[in-house]
């Protein structure tokens, strides 16, 4: 029977939210499938239309349409349905304008002094007042004197695997959990304890034993099983338990990127 626990989870600047989960009972191929889903196939809002009116600064207008692209945003799912209608097929060209895109300007001039900074949250909404970047802070260019950026930009909902300013994580892996087996020709030398760099070997009833914490944190590096003298160790990778550790960009909240995961995997086994 498969069992899933949350052992971690935390709550970062610029709407991120990170989580390690333990896993057991789960062949690695269907884990794969949810991470890779969770790249692939979860409807995100992102830039996709430049239109430069005016850039005189010192990007070229492709690099600075390429940077717009991978600020990530955000939008209330009443004025962007990211997790409903968007991911449809078939929609027709209005009903597509509406619920997924949104029209968003940036405009900026460099003071008469110094230089100016041009950041994520100078970036406005046009049609759609929710939609915003989720962090203000991104750094987009600098202008100098007089320079002017003018700018405006249509955003439309897409999937990570057309492009990856659609990818909605930002660490999206796993690992498999070690186990470690000692053999009847253990003789308790405790020289593998020593030897672990982890210090996650412990020695009871005279035989070396993997503690609680080590199980999180061994990395299968094999270097207690090369330094017992009578090769009564192994160390290897569990076939059905993992820690899987996912975080968010800040599009989507953890719970709808895990539901909008399970929802794309579901839809590609049909």
């Amino acid at each position: 029977m498969m069992k899933i626990d949350m052992i971690k989870y935390e709550e970062r600047a610029g709407g991120e939210e990170y989580a390690e989960f333990y896993m057991d009972g789960i062949q690695h191929y269907y884990l794969n499938s949810l991470r890779r889903s969770a790249l692939t196939e979860v409807p995100v809002l992102a830039i996709h239309d430049v239109i430069i009116h005016q850039n005189t600064s010192s990007l070229f207008d492709d690099v600075l349409s390429n940077r717009l692209g991978l600020i990530p945003l955000t939008a209330a799912p009443s004025e962007i349905d990211v997790l409903g209608e968007c991911s449809k097929a078939g929609l027709n060209y209005e009903t597509s304008v509406k619920k997924c895109s949104a029209r968003l300007k940036l405009q900026k001039r460099g003071e008469k002094e110094g230089v100016t900074v041009v950041y994520a949250k100078d970036i406005e909404a046009v049609d759609k007042d929710s939609v915003q970047p989720v962090n203000g802070d991104i750094p987009v260019a600098k202008l100098g004197k007089d320079q002017e950026i003018d700018v405006e930009m249509i955003a439309k909902v897409g999937r990570g695997k057309d492009h990856s300013k659609w990818n909605p994580t930002e660490t999206n892996g796993y690992k498999p959990l070690p186990g470690f087996y000692v053999k009847e020709s253990c003789t308790g030398c405790g020289e593998c304890v020593e030897a672990c760099p982890k210090e996650i070997l412990k020695m009871k009833g005279g035989r070396p034993f993997l503690t609680e914490i080590g199980r999180y944190e061994c990395d299968l590096g094999q270097i207690c099983t090369r330094v017992c003298p009578e090769d009564a160790l192994m160390l290897a990778p569990a076939e059905e338990a993992f820690i899987y550790k996912v975080s968010t960009v800040g599009q989507h909240s953890l719970d709808n990127l895990l539901a909008a995961s399970l929802d794309g995997l579901s839809r590609k086994a049909v």
